[in-house]
This record gives C-alpha cells, structure tokens and sequence, in this order.
C-alpha cells in the first residue's frame, strides 16, 4: 500500500513539474518588407518547435506550450505573403497553420535576451524565392549619369526599435518619418533623387544598407538617427563620420557599440570587422577622398542644424558605424536630437519639428554640392 501510495505521489510530482515547465509564449510579432516576412515569438528558454512545409502552407509546432490570453489577439496577421493563421492544440502541443499566398524559402532560429528585449525570442523568416536580390532603381543610362543618388537610410526598423524615449517614443518610427520628409524635398529637386534603404517597419542589416547605396550607384550616403543616454539633461544635434579605428570620444565608442550591434535582431549573428567584405571597404583605395567629402558633408549640414537648434558637437565627430563604411561615397550619420530629453522627444513627434529637421539636412545636402 505504501508502495503503491509513493507511486501515485511520484506520478503527481512528475506531472506537476512537467506542467510547470511548459514554454510560455509571451508575445507574438510579425514584419513584412519588400523581400520576407519576420514572425518572431517572445518564448521561455529551451523552447521545442518543429517547422513543416507543404506546398502554399507551413506548420509550426510548439511542444509544452501555453499562450497567455493577450498573445493569442495577435495570432492572426496577414499581409503579401500570410493569408491566413489557424491554431491547432494536440495534447501538449500548440500546432501553428499559416496558409501562404505562395511558396517561400523559411529559415529559423532563436535569440538571446537583450537590453531591449527581455525575453528568448523565436524567428521564423519567410523569404521570396525569386527577386531576393537587392536591386537597382531602373532609370534611363543618360539620366542616370546626370542624376546624384542620395541613399537615406533611416536608422533601426522592425524587431530594432532603436533607443526608447522617456514617454516610450520608439527611435525607428523618427527616423523613417525624418527619411521620408527628406526623401520628398530632394526627389522635388531637380538632378537629384533619394532612394530609402527602408520604407517601412521593418529591419534591413547593416551591410545589406551598404549594398543598397553600392546597386543604386548612390553618391551620397545618409544615415538618420535619435540618441539616448541616461540622463535627461544631454541635448542636441550631432554628425558622426567614420573612424576606421574606432570612436574618438568615449560618448561615440558607447555610441557605435549601440549602433552596430543592432544586427542581433536581425540575424543570427552579429557584425564584426573580420567581415571579408568589410576588410575589403576598409582597404579600399579612395577612402581618403571618401573621408574629406564626408567631413565636408557633415559641417555643412551640422551649419544648418545650428540655426533650427542646439548642436551637441559643433564639429564632426567620428566613430566605427558599419553603415558608414561605403567605399568611394561620402557617408554621415546625423543624430537628430536625443530621444531622452523629454523637450527633444517632444520636438521629435512633432510633425513641424521633423520637418524643419528634414530641411536642414537637405539645405546641408544642397549646399555640399555648390
């Protein structure tokens, strides 16, 4: 009896604990850009999921799960390439149908916490099979010549929202509206046309951005940001170029560690100066001319900057960005303000202010070229 007793009360504990050690989903999120689709999945650690696909369909299956009531409201998304989402439950096992539009490449895999995200994170990317190339914006060969290329690239997207304001004021929705403003008054001047490395909320890699200005033959190359530090005091504009050694100051060696480890939420892995196509960029011949053009392009707009508001750096200052290190193209990363600064995250919502903002990078721009 006692056997049999000790039996029942080992069978309950192994139960209990197995129940206990269910993967909780805690959130569900999805992006969509031009080539994939990003489903990621804020999960415990150690999480079991298995991915099958089958023509136009692909299932997910999740072992031991549980969905809280608020993660399972955002289940159900569609776009281009989602058409519609079904849940499954059998037995301990959550089972995920996504009906597609098509048939994509699907890869996955899982991420560590971070500073900005707190939980281990699941990725699944579907990918166009065809078309995954970066690709050139096609225009005439004549106009072509004439025409000067400004690559805006607005900084973070998607699953990197970049630095977090005081009242949660998200860094990648500034700089893509800052990008936006940009790209309209120079696409309304004449001999010029800006391309976007991303139109959307979504994440585009680092060097990906570098590919993107590289195809399109841009001349320029302009990266659009939003600080934050922990005291709200810091304000102001300021203009980084690149520094093949790394940041001059320790505020921008904090600053570009921020900045380029920004892959971690976009790729497994994360960027590194042993990147063969880095060494490359680094080694390459007209990166003096490449530098001076650079630091020529970051006084004038810094000139512009000073007359809407308070510069943090009156000069150029120079870090390690990655997104910086386009060979032969004078390139800048231009901090618009800090997003910290409860007046300047305010300055930054506003629509007015971002204009003003866009402006005088333009006016920066325009004046670089006289």
């Amino acid at each position: 009896m006692r056997r049999l007793a000790g039996l029942v009360f080992g069978l309950f504990f192994l139960s209990s604990a197995y129940a206990d050690n269910k993967t909780t989903l805690h959130d569900f999120r999805f992006w969509s850009s031009p080539d994939r689709t990003r489903i990621v999945i804020d999960v415990d650690p150690g999480v079991r999921f298995s991915i099958n696909q089958k023509n136009s369909q692909f299932t997910l299956g999740i072992r031991n799960a549980k969905i809280l009531k608020d993660t399972y409201k955002k289940l159900f998304f569609t776009d281009q390439r989602i058409k519609k989402t079904r849940i499954k439950r059998d037995g301990t096992t959550y089972q995920f149908k996504f009906k597609l539009h098509g048939q994509y490449q699907i890869k996955s895999y899982t991420l560590k916490p971070n500073d900005k995200y707190r939980y281990n994170r699941l990725v699944i990317d579907l990918y166009d099979q065809k078309n995954q190339a970066i690709k050139a914006v096609k225009k005439p060969a004549i106009q072509q010549r004439a025409t000067k290329i400004i690559l805006i690239d607005p900084g973070h997207g998607g699953e990197d929202p970049g630095a977090i304001g005081y009242k949660h004021s998200k860094e990648k929705r500034i700089t893509l509206s800052i990008a936006k403003k940009l790209a309209k008054k120079i696409n309304a001047t004449h001999g010029m046309r800006a391309i976007l490395t991303r139109r959307g909320d979504y994440y585009v890699g680092l060097t990906k951005r570098i590919r993107i200005a590289q195809a399109n033959k841009a001349s320029l190359f302009v990266s659009i940001h939003a600080d934050a530090v922990k005291s709200r005091r810091a304000h102001g504009a300021s203009v980084y170029t690149l520094s093949e050694r790394g940041g001059s100051t320790k505020f921008a060696r904090r600053l570009e560690t921020s900045q380029n480890t920004s892959d971690q939420f976009g790729v497994k892995q994360q960027s590194n100066n042993k990147d063969q196509y880095l060494n490359k960029i680094l080694w390459d011949l007209s990166r003096k001319d490449r530098n001076t053009q650079s630091q020529k392009l970051g006084v004038k707009i810094l000139e512009q900057l000073k007359k809407i508001g308070h510069l943090h750096k009156k000069i150029p200052q120079k870090a390690g960005f990655v997104v910086l290190k386009t060979p032969a193209i004078p390139s800048i990363l231009v901090e618009t303000a800090f997003i910290s600064n409860p007046k300047e995250e305010q300055r930054l919502n506003n629509n007015k202010e971002q204009d003003k903002i866009a402006n005088a990078i333009y006016q920066g721009i325009i004046n670089f070229y006289k």
